[in-house]
């Protein structure tokens, strides 16, 4: 695995955006950016693939569940957009193991 490939990517992307939320920096925007972009990455690698590679998938199962723990750091409008953003997460994840069409 190298840094080009898209688990690596996506790894490094989740855990740039996890730890802003989790050390109590907020919401990083280039962050999120970052890794909706390598979601779409993996999306787009894996499409005809019947299998994932492994951590991605241990990414994928973390996405949501580790978002929304993080979205109870905070309050208000900063805790509605971290749970957003979970939801907004949850369905590029879907996108990485959807079955192709037909």
């Amino acid at each position: 695995m190298t840094t080009n490939d898209p688990v690596s990517r996506l790894v490094q992307a989740w855990a740039t955006f996890d730890e802003s939320l989790r050390s109590g920096c907020g919401f990083d925007e280039p962050a999120y950016d970052g890794l909706t972009a390598a979601l779409r990455g993996c999306a787009t690698a894996w499409a005809q693939r019947d299998a994932i590679p492994r951590l991605g998938a241990n990414v994928l199962v973390d996405i949501f569940p580790a978002t929304e723990a993080n979205a109870a750091l905070y309050e208000g409008e900063a805790a509605d957009r971290i749970m957003r953003a979970a939801y907004d997460l949850h369905a590029l994840a879907g996108r990485c193991v959807e079955l192709p069409h037909g």
